[in-house]
């Protein structure tokens, strides 16, 4: 039976292929334009072992049998590679019974292309380059029932086409195609915030060239954009609630919580993990969160909550996106944030001012201390009065710990001093200055926080990990990469202060070691400043009354102040007049001064601060006390931090070595099986969340004024001051530059 030729026209899913820039490893510079039929030996690792890399002849093809027609079809292709044409698959007949008896496989160049696609008078598009020749190129095989296998019936050899030289084979379309081991690899190195373009220069860099990687750029781009439509499933809002609903499976603790609009869309959404939640009960008796725009692809505001943690460290406590920036929506925010915190409340929070924040704050937490961010005020400063000498000294009224007394008379002279007692602005600002001036703030614990420049600091280090073209979906994911970095840092800085002894460099040795065991290495520096202080103090009276011992403390130089220290026997509590303690949290030089008055040795209890501590996450059966379901859930969430710092430093040292790892992870599988049967619970998989929850988000309207370009006006000429020209072309501009006729020069 004679084999019928395909049809003449040219499908659809061919495509051209423009060549990459070649490589001096891709030996294009040995091979012959005209030598494609002549056999190549292998340059990849597997030395010529692998079938995509053995040289192929036509009697291989001939004299073989196949278990399926598939395998005829490979087997075609590596002929074809080898000498240089792609392969698609053409027709195929069926038996009575409906199993494939015949297939036939041709050479791309097969057929031409209909008329009609290139005498077409209303295409627009420019037309592709002709790729068909009407080639007769062909394998056909067919099934023999008597043997059950497969055999060649026909191979036709010729071409009415120049072949492609080897150099170029990798280019044709049937040849290029991504392992599923460069998938992985391409999808771990995208999720982690690299672009095609390095994921592919570091690809053709570990194959040793574009030769040898066997697909281009656009096969790239084109797998990374079906692995992203793959995880939108449902939509993009759907896909991002299920996939944090979903970590509960990772991490039990981690919580999310999301409000629709009206038309069923993605309004709000707030959520954090369970180590932010316990850090959040360790460190978040100072909060501070702003908000900022275009870091997704619906420019919905994004706001990160955030603190300070015991090395000084930027903490991060959860992220939201919002619908706006109104009281309502802050309103909700907040009141999720403190269900998902288990409703404790921070002691002071810092913010840049808004007034939808600070209404919405003092609903929420009431009792808290709400900080405006000293660097807008600067701004504010500037701008309104345009006066640097004003902005400075206000500058002093923001930062310096007077007392209020002594920033009153400080502020009236001021007023005084630059004519601004009837300024609207000032009047206001002075209305709000205890919110803002450190004489009203000196004993309020801000853990080092007096501008909101961290949440600035944390708006400009998550860049590297989201982009505002990216999905939800990876929006998130960015931000979890960000978090684990800020994560590792504070594990550094733990790893720092806990292994290595501290260099004693002040005269109080005693008072030194007892706070270098205590305070973690960045606190420690702080503290250092503050003993070595003490040479600056004298002191000017001692009085005991009963238990207590009052010292004035005085400065040698300067303004020469007197500090009042007092310390009690009985409780062996210390007070000082200046708040350092009250304010930042460890003693200051007047108390230093006062402890080596008194001989003391080591620091008093009282105070040590215990979120300044190397300590600061462990878990003691004292450190919450209380029958209320919140307690208890707090309680949890603090032995979950504890155990997960404790087994850090386990995790890192089972993993340097294969004997290492297989003794912890059997142990950790024995621990897990006998705290199971202890406590009765057994591990279940979290039911998957219900499709369809809400639809996608619209791109939400930013502040500030449009982007656009400005209207300008026509430009005009210097010379005339007309519009239309310019100077080099002034009509008027030269009539002056022509000489005269008998002034002696000549045109």
């Amino acid at each position: 039976m004679e084999d019928k030729a395909m049809g003449e026209n040219e499908t659809k899913d061919s495509m051209d292929v423009s060549p990459e820039p070649s490589n001096s490893q891709d030996n294009v510079e040995d091979c012959e334009m005209n030598g494609a039929k002549e056999n190549v030996s292998c340059t990849c690792d597997c030395g010529g072992s692998s079938s995509k890399c053995a040289y192929v002849t036509a009697d291989d093809i001939t004299n073989q049998t196949f278990e399926t027609s598939d395998a005829a079809y490979n087997l075609y292709v590596s002929y074809a590679r080898c000498i240089g044409f792609g392969v698609r698959k053409g027709d195929a007949a069926r038996g009575k019974d409906g199993t494939l008896c015949r297939r036939r496989f041709f050479c791309n160049k097969e057929g031409k292309r209909h008329e009609k696609f290139i005498s077409n008078p209303d295409r627009k598009r420019e037309h592709k380059a002709l790729t068909r020749t009407g080639c007769e190129a062909m394998l056909s095989v067919y099934f023999d029932t008597k043997s059950s296998i497969w055999r060649v019936r026909r191979l036709v050899e010729e071409h009415n086409h120049d072949l492609v030289p080897q150099c170029l084979v990798h280019l044709i379309p049937n040849h290029r195609g991504m392992t599923e081991a460069q998938k992985a690899q391409a999808n771990a190195m995208h999720d982690n915030g690299l672009p095609t373009s390095k994921i592919m220069g570091l690809m053709v860099g570990q194959a040793g060239g574009y030769a040898n990687i066997r697909f281009t750029k656009k096969d790239l781009d084109n797998h990374i954009g079906r692995s992203r439509h793959a995880k939108l499933l449902g939509g993009n809002a759907n896909a991002t609630i299920s996939y944090l609903l979903g970590k509960v499976d990772v991490d039990p603790m981690a919580m999310a919580k999301y409000s629709p609009t009206s038309q069923n869309r993605l309004a709000n959404l707030f959520w954090a993990d369970g180590i932010s939640r316990a850090d959040y009960q360790c460190f978040g008796d100072v909060l501070a969160f702003d908000t900022t725009y275009k870091k997704n692809k619906y420019k919905k505001p994004l706001v990160i909550f955030s603190g300070s943690n015991h090395h000084c460290q930027t903490c991060i406590f959860g992220f939201a996106l919002v619908e706006d920036e109104k009281t309502a929506t802050y309103t909700w925010l907040l009141e999720n944030f403190m269900e998902v915190m288990l409703n404790k409340s921070p002691n002071v929070v810092i913010t840049d001012g808004d007034e939808a924040m600070k209404a919405a704050i003092c609903k929420v937490f009431p009792n808290a201390t709400h900080r405006l961010c000293g660097w807008h005020i600067q701004q504010n400063v500037t701008a309104k009065t345009k006066n640097k000498s004003f902005a400075e000294d206000f500058r002093k009224c923001l930062y310096v710990p007077w007392h209020p007394d002594e920033f009153e008379d400080f502020w009236v002279t001021m007023l005084q001093q630059y004519g601004l007692e009837e300024n609207v602005w000032v009047h206001q600002e002075y209305e709000k200055r205890k919110s803002w001036a450190c004489a009203y703030l000196r004993d309020k614990f801000c853990a080092g926080f007096r501008t909101t420049s961290r949440c600035e600091g944390i708006n400009n280090f998550i860049k590297r990990f989201v982009h505002q073209r990216r999905s939800l979906l990876e929006f998130v994911q960015g931000l979890e990469h960000a978090v684990r970095d800020y994560r590792h840092n504070e594990l550094v800085s733990q790893f720092k202060s806990v292994y290595g002894e501290p260099v004693l460099t002040t005269g109080l040795k005693s008072l030194e070691l007892c706070a270098a065991n205590y305070y973690t290495r960045e606190i420690l520096a702080k503290v250092k400043e503050e003993i070595l202080g003490v040479v600056g103090f004298d002191i000017v009276d001692e009085e005991n009354i009963s238990t207590l011992i009052v010292l004035m403390v005085k400065e040698c130089e300067g303004r020469q102040r007197e500090y009042r220290v007092v310390y009690d026997l009985n409780t062996m509590n210390m007070e000082c007049v200046c708040s350092r303690w009250s304010s930042e949290g460890y003693p200051c030089s007047h108390m230093f001064y006062a402890m080596k008055r008194l001989g003391l040795q080591k620091l008093p209890e009282s105070l040590l601060l215990k979120r300044w501590s190397k300590d600061a996450k462990k878990y003691s059966d004292k450190t919450l006390v209380g029958s209320t379901v919140h307690d208890m859930e707090r309680a949890f969430l603090m032995r979950y931090v504890a155990l997960s710092v404790a087994t850090a430093w386990m995790v890192f040292l089972g993993a340097q070595n294969g004997p290492s790892f297989h003794d912890t992870i059997n142990e950790v599988y024995r621990l897990t099986n006998a705290l199971e049967q202890k406590s009765g619970l057994k591990k279940q998989a979290t039911k998957s969340p219900a499709q369809n929850l809400v639809d996608d988000p619209l791109v939400v309207k930013t502040k500030g004024a449009p982007k656009g370009r400005k209207e300008r006006g026509k430009r005009k000429c210097t010379e005339c001051n007309n519009a239309g020209h310019s100077k080099r072309n002034c009509r008027a501009r030269n009539d002056k530059n022509i000489p005269s006729e008998g002034d002696g020069s000549g045109l």
